[in-house]
């Protein structure tokens, strides 16, 4: 027992010693080699040894950060460009100094704080961090994006700069943003939605961030709390502004009579909303209403008469009404003439409304199928050189 109890208090005193050796480990080593040796030594150095160790990192890294930034300097006078990699130092500057920092600020033995580093290391650092900006603006590799606006917002929340940014930090929303739209590339929608709310403070990028929070959120939606967030959050943003989009999401989850209440209450502030005729005619679409949903459209395009997608819908809601009128009034596969003309009235009507996808969208730039399904309603009718005049258009 004695033996092990000996051993332990050697061990003990082993890793005091260690520690109190950490930044007499790191001198003369490579900023790599020092990085290892510190992370080596973290779970036994305390705060106070931490907080060395990471301004020795800062130390050891600055004179190929003063380098970097003398050098990025003479390339943006000359207007040259600056690889992304020449910032490396000027991050692991700025974040071994923010790592430094919130050691170096957590109580000593005695309960006070008196942080040793904090002036000396603003002071030397803060010219730096604008830098970042451009760089991050610049580059389209979503992890070097994402590491160089990273540095930025870490740097910029951490008390190392708060007597620096007292008066604000303008272009925190940038870095934000940027941070946004890496983290949105790399298809993790919950960060990019965090990161572009946070940056709709900034007036400068507020309208592309929107874009992204909005689309982040569209994304990450998988149960009915995604869901529910996702309206609350859309309601927060801009209720006018989105209202299309909260209606349809709430019949698509069953709220039938909160989407329809949305739409009227739009259409009661603006008897002109196209876009809440619109989401009508949809719903009604969906449930497969094809008389009401016709009425909503005709309403929207009476208002905008150049919305292709709405008259396409138009198309697809009179060829269906006809389809199933022609299912429902057919008896052993034999229709009267009568219900043949009703069959052939939608029929018609659906021909109208592709015949004017096909005015305003000639390219297929919108709406790429509409030569097939008009093709398929002048075959239904026995337009046979129409149809044919598709078919030579598709190149068939």
């Amino acid at each position: 027992m004695k033996k092990f109890i000996f051993t332990a208090l050697v061990a003990a005193f082993a890793t005091t010693s260690f520690a109190q050796d950490i930044v007499k480990q790191m001198k003369g080593q490579t900023y790599a080699e020092a990085t290892a040796t510190l992370n080596a030594a973290l779970s036994g150095l305390s705060a106070e040894q931490k907080a060395k160790g990471y301004n020795q990192l800062v130390e050891i890294v600055i004179g190929d950060a003063n380098k970097a930034f003398s050098d990025i300097q003479v390339a943006n006078m000359n207007k040259n460009k600056v690889e992304t990699d020449t910032y490396t130092p000027i991050v692991n500057a700025l974040n071994d100094a923010v790592k430094c920092d919130e050691f170096d600020s957590q109580p000593n033995d005695k309960g006070k704080v008196a942080p040793k580093f904090r002036k000396k290391n603003a002071d030397r650092l803060v010219a730096f961090r604008n830098l970042l900006i451009n760089a991050a603006n610049e580059t389209t590799d979503p992890d070097k994006k994402l590491v160089l606006a990273n540095a930025y917002i870490n740097s910029s929340e951490s008390p190392l700069f708060a007597e620096a940014l007292k008066a604000g930090d303008q272009y925190l929303g940038y870095a934000q943003f940027f941070a946004a739209a890496a983290y949105y590339n790399k298809e993790d929608w919950h960060k990019a939605a965090d990161y572009a709310e946070k940056a709709l403070k900034c007036d400068d990028v507020k309208e592309n961030a929107e874009q992204y929070l909005v689309s982040a959120l569209t994304k990450s939606l998988k149960t009915k709390s995604d869901t529910l967030a996702y309206l609350k959050k859309l309601n927060e943003v801009n209720p006018d502004k989105y209202m299309g989009q909260i209606a349809s999401v709430y019949n698509q989850i069953g709220e039938k009579a909160l989407s329809e209440k949305i739409l009227n209450d739009a259409l009661a502030k603006d008897p002109n909303n196209k876009m809440a005729y619109a989401i009508k005619g949809e719903n009604a679409m969906s449930a497969k209403n094809w008389d009401e949903a016709i009425k909503f459209f005709k309403k929207t395009v009476e208002i905008d008469p150049a919305w292709v997608q709405v008259w396409f819908n138009l198309g697809v809601c009179a060829s269906s009404k006809g389809y199933d009128l022609n299912e429902q009034l057919s008896e052993n596969g034999r229709i009267s003439t009568e219900n043949d003309a009703k069959v052939k009235g939608a029929l018609r009507e659906a021909m109208g409304y592709y015949e004017k996808v096909r005015e305003l969208d000639p390219n297929r730039e919108a709406i790429a199928n509409w030569p097939y399904q008009l093709r398929m309603i002048y075959n239904a009718l026995g337009e046979n050189d129409k149809a044919a005049e598709i078919s030579k258009m598709l190149g068939e």
